[in-house]
């Protein structure tokens, strides 16, 4: 199989071996970085002379297409990407329908109008709702995508963003994560082949730096994702030229009041654990539990085991590495010697809950392993996450109507960009402010036109 997408350009390839899965790589150099980015450059131009509304709905054509379990892409994508991804099939499929439901047109509009207001500010000027004058966004002309090997669905995500602003779009995808972007692209093919012309899919090694800064030279504008210490790698080879939007290494958790404490919740909080594997930002590492309820939060961890079990067998999970593993392991042993409690599947590692009364932040050791923390009040919270503030992604709140309004003003305040119901931490809106900012904005050059 082709482990890359070009527009019509011809390279040397070698092949690597995913699980059973065949992939001819191409073989880069600087000057075809150049080469490629000059042709989606030429591609772009007929992108950019089309309508938002036109785009959004070859977008959303695709997706229709994905969310059907009988199109032949989808059940290619079914059978590939628990071979390459380590996820199991079940899994798979909640991936591809909960990244495909939030591309639908009402949904890509939605964020539009929410970002821009007028949607027609893509394609022309437009009067200014406050002010004098007219404005018009315009999205970078080329668009670098350096994109992280954890989660299945994000470079889709990032190549839509791309092509709601009209820009041609290259990807360095990780080997791993190669498939759901490359089949993604076919399907907008079929669509429209001009479009699927604009976009680039490659991969190279992260020690091949003169190809990174080739790509981030020739871009008007960069969506890095990684760790910290890949971003501030990242920005040492970025000229001044080009724009950055970075998405860093960041931490979830919930936070559950006593008067909440039900065997339900802990069915909500069992999803959050299990989807994506817990690989993503927006998975939980721990729940904090206030005591002093008609359950205590022993009992919580107790039914969260419960409802992990259920789960394994409906959702299970996928493949865990031996260094995983040993870690998972590690722990478990240590928490009976700090007057902790274990949960454990009978089948190995396959979940875990570790009840600890030690309540400063803990990070999981993943792969659908949490802490249950107690604490004496919620009020305390600040001084628990004061830690992790600059890490805080989501906080999953579980909180009774007369204490919510005093309870999410204190914790917003913390750090994080969004409080979510437990149970809806790994199914962001579309309109959610990743990292805390806007999805779109960001990317966009705004043009003012003082029109006497």
């Amino acid at each position: 199989m082709k482990g890359y997408f070009l527009p019509d350009i011809s390279l040397m390839e070698e092949e690597t071996t995913i699980g059973e899965i065949k992939l001819r790589l191409p073989l880069l150099d600087a000057s075809q970085i150049i080469g490629i980015s000059n042709r989606l450059l030429i591609s772009q131009e007929k992108l950019a002379s089309e309508s938002i509304f036109s785009i959004m709905d070859w977008i959303d054509q695709a997706a229709e297409g994905w969310l059907d379990p009988s199109n032949a892409i989808r059940k290619e994508a079914e059978s590939l990407l628990p071979i390459a991804s380590g996820l199991s099939k079940e899994m798979v499929c909640f991936v591809l329908d909960d990244l495909f439901k939030n591309l639908r047109r009402p949904l890509l509009l939605q964020l539009i109008q929410e970002e821009l207001g007028n949607p027609i500010r893509l394609d022309q000027f437009r009067p200014k709702e406050k002010g004098f004058g007219f404005s018009r966004a315009f999205g970078p002309h080329l668009m670098t995508h350096i994109l992280p090997a954890n989660i299945p669905g994000t470079a889709v995500m990032s190549l839509v963003l791309g092509l709601l602003v009209k820009s041609a779009n290259l990807a360095k995808v990780s080997h791993r994560e190669m498939i759901l972007p490359l089949l993604f692209v076919r399907s907008l093919q079929e669509i429209w082949p001009e479009m699927a012309q604009t976009i680039g899919l490659v991969s190279w090694r992260s020690d091949q730096t003169n190809l990174t800064e080739s790509a981030l030279r020739q871009a008007d504008l960069a969506i890095v994702y990684g760790s910290d210490a890949t971003i501030s790698e990242i920005r040492k080879r970025t000229p001044p030229t080009t724009r950055l939007v970075c998405y860093g290494r960041k931490v979830s958790l919930g936070i559950i009041a006593r008067e909440s404490i039900q065997y339900q919740l802990a069915d909500e909080a069992a999803h959050d654990v299990a989807l994506y594997d817990q690989r993503g930002c927006l998975s939980p590492h721990l729940y904090y539990v206030e005591a002093g309820g008609e359950a205590s939060p022993l009992e919580f961890a107790k039914w969260l085991a419960q409802s992990l079990y259920a789960l394994s067998n409906r959702l299970p999970r996928g493949k865990t590495s031996a260094a995983e593993g040993s870690r998972i392991q590690q722990i478990r042993g240590a928490i009976s010697l700090r007057g902790g409690v274990v949960f454990s599947s009978p089948k190995g590692i396959d979940w875990t809950v570790l009840y600890d009364p030690d309540p400063d932040f803990s990070l999981s050791p993943l792969s659908r392993s949490i802490w249950v923390k107690p604490v004496d009040d919620l009020s305390e919270m600040p001084s628990y996450l004061r830690p992790v503030r600059k890490s805080l992604q989501a906080i999953g709140i579980a909180f009774p109507e007369e204490r919510q309004a005093k309870l999410v003003s204190s914790i917003s305040q913390i750090g994080g960009c969004r409080l979510c119901p437990i149970g809806q931490m790994q199914r962001p809106p579309i309109t959610w402010h990743h990292d805390g900012q806007p999805r779109l904005l960001p990317l966009l050059r705004f043009v003012d036109w003082e029109k006497s």
